[in-house]
């Protein structure tokens, strides 16, 4: 097998292409939406010219001729005053408000009760015999016929009717006009007679509660022969602040004898602040003979140790007996600084409980005779406030009556000014007045405004009828579909043959698998994938095209690669290839045939091809599950830098799992416009359910816009683009022949 030598190895440097939507590609959830309606545009137009067709001249031509009828009344904002000079103001709101109010009173059944006696004594037929006059004009009101439109920005509330019968109409409209003004006037008069008739009771109570009040307010002064208490209460309340000033300093100074009561028992400062006492303990310390003597030796032997440092080492004996008698030194030193301590401790303790005990008696005497003071001071205080707020008491109690009186009055001379007003304004302008009574216009424009709803409605349901069919389409139209709604990698786009000169096909299809080879190298950075399962969710997905054409440019970087052809239910490579028509060299090669008898190298591009055809058919899971087969597939990769094998799609058969588990890694095809998410996304499930490495996609016939080197179509091809070329009988491969002649690629097929 001297044919079979291995090639040297050629590495690809580069960085991993990583898939981002082109700029004109729409992004975000609401735009997702939007784009799929928009790629079925013609759906929405033809639905928009089929109904717009039909409808719109069934309007403009059929419909009948009916007439608009109006009338109006006047409602004024306010009506002025007559006699008072009264802020009658409304704001916008407020007036608004009142004119819908009025607009709902027209509905109501006593005008409608008023509007049916007119109406029928002028036009007896005006309503069906079904049903109850009022009902029917209830009706009319209710499904619009007939419009009661409080205008804004205008003091009118017009009254329209639509009928192809403008006289009847006209006699509704202004029947209701004077059934509403009728009502209008009718509750006016019984309002202003019930507002008079409240309020000449209301005066006739207020009169009795001043007269009350005047009465109590004259027993209260009785009293003190005056109601102005408060120069009495004020020269009180100065006694009572006298006697609490000195009340507070008495209770100042108890709270000072308490506190240093409390702070004399409770202290255990033995006389001398900690800086004093320090001062004197240490005194007494320093002048002590002995510590004198003890300190004066250290010092002396810490010289002679440090002299003897510098001429001694510290396992010499002088040097360990100077030092032995330092520390001898030290520690009788800290003895007797410690006795001493004692001892001035003893007697300083002694002379502070001492003096403790004299100056808790003087406190406690000073003491008892500021609390004795203190309780005389508090049960004056408290009587002179009793009194005090008695008078308090009673000067409030006379100004609340005198208040009282003052507002009954002011309520009783409000009162009677608004009897009087009530009086005087029963006799100005009403408020509200007819503005103009009904007149008819044909309705003209409504038809016009039927037919252009019409058409925007038929725009709506186009818009609906292309926004169910995008639901309903489950197919791949973007790779970014992919990574966003599948989440699977991508590792390379093929382009679309319709979105590319045919002229710069080879060479396009040539760098995208040029992209798609360099990432499937990065990816396996050790170099452990020998063996790549090439497989698709279903039929008609690009995935033998996809296996001829990555075994392909495998071999232009000098690789010995192997292709074989595991799909034995549909065999393709030896026809797409143009090999034998016996080619079965997979099928031998499994039955114990010598390798390199049952291969074909093909010399243009130097790949070779373990073809099959389809005499296993039916039996072809049963002999690739054989144990050795696995032995003889994994045989072959000594021989070879790269095996790609094309097997049949997951969904479709088990014969793809079989052969995913033989290899180190499973690439998936897709194709844009045919593979669907469902499938594609069970595919990778089926195959991550066993165990199967799973590479990621290649996505084939993606537009230029949308694919990894949507920059490079065209690019730097000017002059190739000029010559030229012979378009070969099977355009569907990327071979290597074929990238450099510029070879036509259509959409590939299994």
């Amino acid at each position: 097998m001297s044919n079979l030598d291995r090639y040297e190895e050629q590495p690809v440097q580069g960085q991993v292409i990583q898939y981002e939507p082109s700029p004109e590609q729409p992004q975000g959830s609401a735009l997702d939406m939007v784009w799929p309606v928009l790629r079925r545009w013609p759906v929405i137009v033809l639905t928009c010219l089929v109904i717009s067709g039909i409808g719109v001249p069934t309007i403009l031509f059929l419909m009948p001729k009916t007439y608009d009828t109006e009338g109006a009344v006047r409602i004024a904002p306010v009506v002025a005053p007559i006699i008072y000079d009264i802020d009658t103001q409304l704001s916008t709101m407020q007036y608004e408000s009142y004119k819908n109010t009025q607009a709902e009173l027209i509905s109501s059944n006593t005008v409608l009760n008023r509007a049916v006696d007119e109406i029928m004594q002028t036009v007896s037929d005006a309503f069906p015999r079904e049903v109850t006059p009022v009902t029917a004009l209830r009706m009319m009101i209710t499904n619009g016929t007939i419009e009661v439109n409080p205008e804004r920005r205008t003091e009118l509330m017009k009254i329209r009717m639509t009928s192809p019968e403008p006289g009847k109409a006209e006699r509704i409209v202004d029947a209701l006009i004077k059934a509403y003004m009728a009502e209008v006037v009718f509750k006016e008069s019984s309002m202003a007679n019930q507002n008079l008739k409240i309020l000449e009771d209301r005066q006739k109570v207020l009169m009795s509660e001043i007269q009350n009040l005047e009465t109590t307010i004259r027993s209260l002064l009785d009293e003190f022969g005056t109601g102005q208490l408060t120069p009495r209460q004020e020269m009180m309340l100065q006694q009572v602040a006298s006697l609490r000033g000195q009340l507070i300093s008495v209770s100042i100074q108890r709270m000072s004898l308490e506190a240093r009561l409390a702070t004399e028992q409770n202290s255990s400062d033995q006389g001398a602040g900690p800086t004093d006492m320090m001062e004197r303990r240490n005194a007494i310390i320093n002048s002590d003979p002995l510590v004198q003597n003890y300190h004066a030796n250290v010092q002396r032997y810490e010289q002679l140790l440090l002299e003897a440092e510098e001429s001694l080492t510290e396992s010499n004996p002088e040097f360990q007996r100077r030092k032995q008698t330092l520390d001898t030194f030290r520690g009788r030193l800290e003895k007797r600084r410690q006795e001493v301590i004692e001892e001035f401790d003893k007697n300083f303790n002694a002379q502070v409980a001492s003096n403790k005990a004299r100056r808790l008696t003087e406190i406690q005497n000073e003491l008892k005779t500021t609390i004795k003071y203190e309780e005389n001071l508090n049960g004056q205080v408290a009587k002179l406030d009793s009194e005090t707020i008695g008078i308090g008491r009673k000067q409030v109690e006379i100004d609340s009556q005198q208040e009282q009186l003052a507002r009954k009055k002011e309520m009783y001379n409000e009162v009677s000014r608004r009897i009087e007003e009530i009086k005087v304004e029963s006799q100005r302008p009403a408020r509200i007045t007819t503005a103009y009574s009904a007149s008819s216009i044909p309705a003209t424009g409504k038809r016009i405004k039927l037919a252009g709803a019409l058409g925007a409605g038929s725009l709506g349901l186009g818009v609906l009828f292309a926004l169910l069919l995008a639901k309903a389409d489950t197919k791949l139209h973007r790779p970014d579909e992919i990574v966003k709604r599948v989440g699977v990698r991508i590792i390379g786009t093929t382009t679309s043959p319709k979105d590319v000169d045919q002229r710069l096909l080879g060479q396009q299809l040539n760098d995208d698998y040029q992209t798609i080879r360099a990432n499937l190298g990065l990816f396996d950075g050790q170099g452990e994938t020998k063996i790549i399962a090439v497989t698709s969710p279903s039929s008609a997905d690009g995935k033998t095209t996809c296996s001829i054409n990555l075994a392909t440019s495998f071999t232009q970087t000098g690789d010995k690669v192997l292709l074989i052809d595991g799909d034995l239910r549909k065999p393709d490579v030896a026809t797409v290839l143009n090999l034998p028509g016996n080619s079965r060299g997979l099928q031998d090669y499994l039955f114990g045939k010598d390798l390199k008898q049952a291969i074909i190298k093909i010399p243009s591009s130097g790949l070779y091809v373990l073809a099959a055809d389809d005499r296993n058919a039916s039996d072809a899971l049963d002999l690739i599950r054989r144990p050795v087969t696995v032995e003889r597939i994994k045989a072959i990769v000594k021989y070879f830098d790269h095996v790609i094998i094309d097997t049949p799609p997951v969904l479709a058969f088990a014969d793809a799992l079989v052969w995913a588990k033989m290899a180190d890694a499973t690439i998936l095809s897709s194709f844009v416009g045919h593979t669907s998410q469902p499938d594609l996304r069970e595919a990778i499930l089926r195959l991550e359910q066993v165990g199967v490495r799973v590479l990621g996609t290649v996505v084939n016939n993606v537009k230029v816009g949308h694919s990894y080197r949507r920059y490079g179509y065209g690019y730097g091809y000017g002059e190739y683009g000029r010559q030229k070329q012979k378009r070969k009988r099977d355009s569907r491969l990327l071979l290597a022949s074929s990238m450099i002649d510029g070879q036509e690629e259509e959409a590939p097929q299994e």
